[in-house]
């Protein structure tokens, strides 16, 4: 089981609901935080971390960031954005890890590390997975900055044409499925700091993923879909929006995602987290939080 972690000169996590009455799922790049944003976007953000304060103690709303990256990662962001207020929890990794964030702590939840595998196990599927794939004519260039012991195996694949990426795409995604892998799909996004003209491909423990970070939550707090949100920008976000009771694209969302989900927001950013949490109907909590 992971150690808890202290993450240093943290701001403070938001307040912890009584009892919880909803949740929501955030990707955090190009989402809930832009990488270079203006003025106007800095204050939407900071409204938002205000709403999110009032609404947990208030409503019961406990949100969290569910995101790629992996915890080092985000809090470097935090800093060096300056963020006031940390998230209940944050699903890295592309929802391989899931924590609890209290006073400044970050939390393993012990039920999500039960049903993950070891790195070696993962490591091993995944270099067969990509060998094979190699072997068949689809070339897959690693990633680097993914942390030792991480759970997923992220790579690019570059695009060709549209009917070759098409055959090739579903080929990495067969292979996988055989051997009992979840891949992720989704074209790059220049803006969070991806190479143009490729695809992200990620490998991982096929019960993991930011679907699968959604199911958790919500039964362990007894919350129904209906009172679910997600927010996302991109093509691994669609899992996430699918499986929320309301899933919102944020408007400056790449055109791979708008083209593949209907409900997309006029507004960037945290300005559309912030319209659609505001406006949600209001009902009493339901679960004693954690």
């Amino acid at each position: 089981m992971l150690p808890s972690v202290r993450p240093r000169a943290e701001p403070a996590s938001l307040p912890v609901p009584r009892r919880v009455g909803a949740v929501a799922f955030c990707d955090f790049d190009e989402t809930y935080l832009a990488h270079a944003p203006t003025a106007a976007e800095v204050a939407d953000r900071e409204a938002l971390e205000d709403f999110l304060v009032e609404a947990a103690g208030r409503h019961g709303l406990l949100f969290g960031w569910v995101t790629g990256s992996s915890l080092p990662s985000v809090m470097d962001k935090v800093r060096a954005h300056r963020l006031r207020r940390l998230p209940h929890f944050i699903a890295c990794s592309l929802g391989t890890e899931l924590l609890y964030l209290r006073d400044g702590v970050a939390h393993p939840d012990p039920s999500w590390q039960e049903r993950l595998p070891e790195p070696g196990r993962l490591a091993s599927l995944a270099e067969a997975v990509t060998g094979e794939l190699a072997d068949r004519g689809v070339p897959l260039v690693p990633q680097e900055g993914r942390p030792p012991g991480s759970l997923v195996r992220s790579h690019y694949y570059y695009a060709r044409t549209p009917a070759s990426d098409e055959r090739s795409l579903a080929l990495v995604r067969s292979t996988a499925e055989r051997y009992s892998l979840g891949v992720g799909v989704s074209r790059c996004n220049p803006a969070a700091g991806d190479p143009e003209n490729c695809y992200d491909v990620d490998f991982l423990p096929a019960d993991c993923g930011k679907r699968a970070v959604v199911r958790h939550v919500r039964r362990a707090y007894g919350v129904p879909p209906a009172d679910t949100f997600a927010f996302g920008d991109s093509g691994n976000d669609l899992e996430m929006l699918r499986e929320a009771g309301r899933g919102v694209l944020v408007a400056n969302c790449t055109a791979e995602a708008r083209s593949r989900h209907p409900d997309v927001s006029g507004l960037p950013y945290a300005a559309a987290i912030l319209a659609v949490l505001r406006d949600r109907p209001r009902e009493e909590p339901r679960k004693e939080s954690r």
